[in-house]
């Protein structure tokens, strides 16, 4: 079973990624098998490591919005013997289109649970 670190912090600009791929980096350097979940509409993340966030055909957003179809388009990077489940920025209006559902604030946890045995 996947051990799971989440970093979040309300106010931008404190290094929230810049802290998850080094993380995430460092954990992959040591031979950990590493996903990164980027689930933030502005994709940097994603951005960081080489992939164009306008060309992402299934993000984080398909992942949230779309559980029956198991969205998980992860993506990755050899060379850094790194995963991401990309975000794009159609993430931006998943808060709105959410607003009714069930146990929303699950959702996240549950489009995962198909990756949790592929990583450390």
């Amino acid at each position: 079973m996947a051990i799971i670190y989440a970093l979040a912090n309300q106010k931008g600009g404190v290094g929230k990624t810049t802290t998850t791929i080094n993380l995430g980096a460092y954990l992959a350097k040591q031979g950990k098998r590493v996903l990164l979940v980027d689930i933030d509409p502005q994709a940097n993340a994603t951005s960081s490591l080489g992939i164009d966030k306008h060309s992402v055909q299934r993000s984080s957003y398909d992942a949230l919005l779309d559980l029956e179809n198991g969205a998980l388009n992860i993506l990755t990077n050899p060379k850094l013997n790194l995963s991401i489940l990309p975000s794009s920025p159609a993430l931006a209006g998943a808060e709105v289109e959410l607003v009714d559902e069930l146990a929303r604030e699950t959702r996240l946890q549950r489009a995962l649970e198909p990756a949790h045995n592929r990583y450390d």
